[in-house]
């Protein structure tokens, strides 16, 4: 299906904080140290106006509270404390990713304030930093445009919303890179390939792994449409699936505003009316329950409106649910309206007295809402506007990605008034040494790697997926072969882990490679090294080659043993050599080359 379409990419940073020097640790449930609560209200941005999106989010005038943890949290994180100076790798890192992609680089970097109040900033903004522009990547043969490159601090995860919403602080301040693309013409295979070439290029970097490090926003419009930002993607495989979808929905917006636009007038003069009366005796639960707790049925009477309202959009989406999703942000509830009637527990003669009730007439539809009375109007304000927003075309708005592939409403989406200076932060004037760090990585990608380093697709993979990547650059630049390092940390890496739950230090593995490297021990006593040191029984690699005795036997020395075993009758098959020298030598040799020697001294014979 062809689309327009833009991408922003955010990606946490593996480095501290960015603002303090608190460690990025999440937590489970339950185990906070305090808690504290705020209200937020937006502010004017640099423009003199509030922006549509916080003035959206401020009308809730919610109030939030936040779960703080003493290992992860300080002051800054509860905006009673001014932000400290930048976390150096969190920059460096940046520069380095504006490299690459062939950005612009500046050489002033100032932070700005971007107003959010949706409660997962405590200060009731985000820190951001515009790093690079103009940047560009390849998918094929087909180049990506990157418009911007920023640095900005990570918002709190909410940790629930049901009735009381709840942030924890431990996320806030993590050290993301936003990247943002410019729009391209495409499909949804070849934007699910341009997301997953993305995501590849990012895992080069020192990079935070795991669910939520990575988070994946599509901007997206059809022929004739309004861009829809969609925000949440975790599982970028079922990408194309929400594309279609989201796509389809707009597709089926626009045909419906080309046939009922018409329904547009009279909107104005829509009227909520009291219908409690006639619900008080219906079997459905949820109307008891909510009438019992002091809402009111109100009902809206939508002249011509008849199956508009249940009419199918994309995959488990209509026209209601649209209407009924936006309720639910802006004024915390609902719709039911005739055309998925009965259901609910509501039956058919429920439904015959809220028509007439209402006047409904042959080609008249209805819906009702279950509120507060004192937010009546503003439920029929807020219906009026969705409805015809949706029969004028397709919103621009911000919509969340569902598990089950599709999207529903979030916020409107924000603009330029959101933004005002930072004052807490002085300007940062990037030295040589980091302006040269970005200019080294330029055309810095997968390919050139393999190419650089002689290493094949798979290894490269490999190492990327255990993060073992820079370190093993590091190793190979030194003389150390990628064989060599994946055996040793990646292989014998998961083995000790798995089998005595034990994590190998880099400085362990990086011992032991080296002393392969230089022939001191054999290749074959590492295991047995790493297994010493995970039982406690040596602590340092060189106690474990001289309490082993693990020095490695010179050629000459490993043919004289295997010479005496060849006189001794004792050797008849490889494996019996082998068994036979470990018992006489221990680790002190590798197999291969054992096997080697033994073939040659016995085609001499």
């Amino acid at each position: 299906m062809k689309i327009h379409c833009g991408f922003e990419w955010h990606v946490q940073l593996d480095s501290g904080k960015l603002f303090c020097r608190c460690s990025p640790v999440m937590h489970d449930e339950g185990n906070s140290n305090a808690g504290i609560t705020r209200l937020l209200t937006p502010s004017f941005g640099e423009s003199g106006e509030v922006d549509v999106s916080a003035s959206f989010e401020g009308e809730s005038n919610k109030r939030i509270t936040y779960e703080v943890f003493s290992d992860s949290d300080c002051l800054v994180d509860i905006d009673e404390e001014p932000p400290h100076e930048v976390d150096k790798n969190a920059l460096e890192t940046a520069l380095q990713m504006c490299g690459s992609l062939d950005c612009t680089v500046f050489d002033n970097i100032i932070f700005m304030r971007k107003v959010i109040v949706d409660g997962s900033n405590t200060s009731g903004f985000q820190r951001t930093a515009l790093i690079g522009i103009g940047g560009k990547f390849s998918v094929g043969d087909k180049s990506i445009p990157v418009d911007t490159v920023s640095l900005e601090e990570d918002s709190a995860r909410i940790a629930s919303s049901d009735g009381k919403t709840i942030y924890k602080l431990d996320r806030l301040g993590i050290p993301l890179i936003e990247i943002a693309t410019g729009v391209i013409d495409t499909d949804e295979k070849e934007a699910k390939e341009v997301a997953m070439t993305f995501g590849r290029l990012t895992r080069l970097f020192s990079v935070r792994r795991g669910i939520g490090t990575i988070r994946q926003d599509v901007n997206l419009s059809i022929e004739g449409g309004s861009r829809v930002e969609l925000k949440g993607f975790q599982n970028i495989r079922e990408m194309d699936k929400v594309i279609v979808n989201e796509a389809t929905r707009q597709s089926s917006l626009l045909k419906l505003s080309s046939e009922k636009k018409y329904l547009l007038d009279g909107l104005d003069r829509l009227e909520g009316v009291d219908i409690t009366n006639v619900l008080s005796d219906t079997g459905s639960d949820t109307v008891k329950k909510a009438l019992s707790s002091g809402k009111i049925a109100l009902g809206f009477r939508l002249p011509g409106f008849k199956g508009v309202f249940g009419t199918v959009l994309s995959d488990k989406k209509r026209f209601g649910t649209e209407v009924s999703d936006y309720l639910r942000v802006k004024c915390g509830c609902g719709i039911i309206h005739s055309d998925e009637l009965p259901a609910y527990g509501i039956s058919e003669d429920d439904k015959k007295k809220v028509a007439e009730k209402l006047r409904c007439s042959g080609d008249d539809a209805f819906a009702f809402s279950l509120v507060q009375p004192l937010s009546a109007d503003r439920v029929r304000e807020s219906v009026i506007f969705r409805v015809k927003n949706l029969l004028i075309g397709v919103p621009s708005e911000v919509r969340t990605v569902e598990d089950d592939n599709t999207t529903r409403f979030l916020r409107p989406i924000g603009g330029k008034n959101r933004m005002y200076v930072e004052t807490d932060l002085p300007i940062i004037k990037l030295d040589k040494r980091l302006l040269d760090s970005a200019e080294d990585y330029r055309g810095y990608n997968a390919e050139r790697l393999m190419k650089e380093y002689n290493i094949s697709e798979d290894k490269l993979d490999l190492l990327i997926s255990t993060k073992k990547l820079n370190k093993s650059l590091e190793l190979n630049r030194k003389g150390i072969p990628f064989n060599a390092i994946i055996s040793i940390m990646v292989e014998d890496y998961r083995y000790i882990k798995r089998k005595f739950d034990y994590e190998l230090s880099d400085e362990q593995m990086e011992s032991v490679l080296f002393k392969i490297h230089s022939e001191e021990i054999a290749k074959d006593a590492s295991r047995f090294i790493f297994e010493g040191l995970a039982l406690g029984k040596v602590h340092d690699v060189d106690a474990a080659i001289k309490v082993f005795n693990l020095r490695k036997k010179s050629t000459k020395e490993l043919e004289s043993e295997i010479k005496k075993l060849i006189t001794t009758g004792k050797f008849s098959r490889y494996d019996t050599l082998v068994t036979n020298l470990r018992d006489r030598l221990g680790f002190s040799f590798d197999a291969g080359e054992a096997y080697k020697i033994a073939m040659r001294l016995l085609n001499k014979k």
